[in-house]
């Protein structure tokens, strides 16, 4: 099936400097993926003329629509009509519609126009201009129909472009690029398992189903496996969707992925299981200073099923607020797969839930010992079916262990939720 290419230039020193991330390409791709375009470049490139005309040069000769935003503001770093033009060989040429927009943008506001802003109303020769009903700056698409490429020009505030690609650009580019394809998207979202695991049971399966790519997103303990089909009609592309997946959770332990939509976190996933189950939870955290207790809380509605939670940092608090005995911390230490038990034992017979957690560790830089080092984490967890514990040594920085460790308590209650009993130690 042919495919129709399509890119990306994101302009501006302040997107190539990293002081702002390139949120714009990342939401255009999605929008053109569902109309079917395979995106094969992003660019970035700064507000220097030799350089964005070297660069939308390469691109519209290597792909037939080219998305480009920023670089039409009033000030003299915005060079993309100008150079769009010098490449096109269209000249600037003001439109009096734009003109009129822009003075009565000031005018409804009551702020004298600085001539300047009327270079927005300039446009190449023969584009079809893009009217901004939110902004000074209109956009353009210019069009070969000969070469069947189409470059697009818009401003780069979301504001701004989004209602121009929602409106005119779309419908352009549904009537004189047709991609012929529907692609669709599936996120099979999982967590404390290995890229190297992952790779090692699907690798097969890359390129090996027509119609269907496969890719992973992977994060620190967490792995996203990108299925995308594309088909000819909705039906057809669903029904690759559907086959791959079940070619992926035949080689897969279904118990890996805790979502199947992107976007959705652990700890979501886990308020959507209690909140199903009828279940409540509590937690006793040491090392994680209540990090389990936020994520959950941010979620609007976490009243019915958490129950309560405490920060017991100290050995004292764990003896005052949960009973975990003198004997325990002097034999096995705070950071012990005893302490965790005893931790949630205490917390679940205080609160009443129906599951309970503790969490201790060490988060670092200090604190550690040969025996016990950075990144020891023991997990306790107390339920109607017993005690079970977990032991666990993350890398990285402190934030790193404690969101790691929070990620690992949370993928466990939520394994306990779903009958599983995730590998307990105890």
């Amino acid at each position: 099936m042919d495919t129709i290419r399509a890119e990306i230039i994101s302009t501006g020193a302040e997107i190539l400097h990293g002081l702002y991330p390139d949120t714009n390409a990342r939401e255009i791709s999605r929008r053109m993926k569902d109309l079917g375009y395979s995106i094969v470049h992003h660019t970035v490139v700064g507000d220097e003329k030799e350089g964005l005309h070297e660069t939308i040069t390469r691109s519209i000769q290597r792909s037939s629509i080219v998305i480009m935003t920023g670089g039409l503001g009033p000030t003299e770093d915005d060079l993309n009509r100008s150079v769009a033009a010098e490449v096109w060989g269209s000249p600037l040429e003001i439109d009096p519609k734009a003109e009129e927009m822009i003075r009565r943008h000031f005018s409804i506001r009551n702020i004298p126009m600085p001539e300047g802003n009327l270079v927005q109303a300039r446009i190449p020769g023969g584009a079809i201009p893009l009217y901004n009903d939110y902004g000074t700056a209109p956009g353009f698409l210019l069009h070969d129909k000969a070469k069947k490429r189409v470059l697009i020009a818009m401003p780069g505030p979301p504001r701004e472009w989004r209602p121009m690609f929602e409106g005119p650009v779309r419908t352009f580019l549904k009537e004189r690029f047709p991609s012929g394809r529907i692609l669709k998207t599936l996120t099979l979202r999982t967590i404390n398992v290995p890229e190297s695991e992952l790779n090692e049971r699907l690798r097969s399966l890359f390129n090996a189903m027509e119609g269907v790519s496969l890719g992973f997103l992977a994060k620190p303990g967490k792995v996203d496996i990108r299925i995308t089909a594309a088909g000819t009609d909705r039906t057809d592309t669903e029904q690759l969707l559907s086959d791959a997946r079940e070619r992926i959770l035949s080689r897969i332990d279904p118990g890996w992925i805790y979502s199947e939509e992107e976007g959705i976190p652990i700890e979501e996933a886990v308020a959507d299981l209690l909140r199903s189950t009828g279940r409540t939870v509590s937690l006793a955290e040491s090392c994680t200073g209540g990090l389990i207790t936020k994520r959950l809380t941010d979620i609007p509605g976490s009243s019915v099923y958490l129950r309560e939670s405490i920060v017991t940092y100290s050995n004292e608090a764990k003896r005052k607020y949960l009973g975990v005995r003198q004997e325990t911390l002097d034999t096995f230490g705070a950071v012990s797969g005893e302490t965790a038990s005893e931790m949630a034992l205490g917390m679940r017979h205080a609160s009443g839930a129906d599951f309970s957690m503790g969490i201790t560790g060490i988060a670092g830089p200090s604190g550690a010992s040969p025996e016990k080092p950075v990144g020891l984490v023991y997990f306790g967890l107390s339920c109607e079916g017993g005690a079970f514990t977990w032991q666990r040594r993350f890398t990285g920085g402190r934030n790193l262990i404690r969101e790691r460790s929070a990620d690992f308590a949370l993928d466990m209650l939520r394994r306990f939720l779903l009958g599983e009993k995730a590998n307990a130690e105890t």
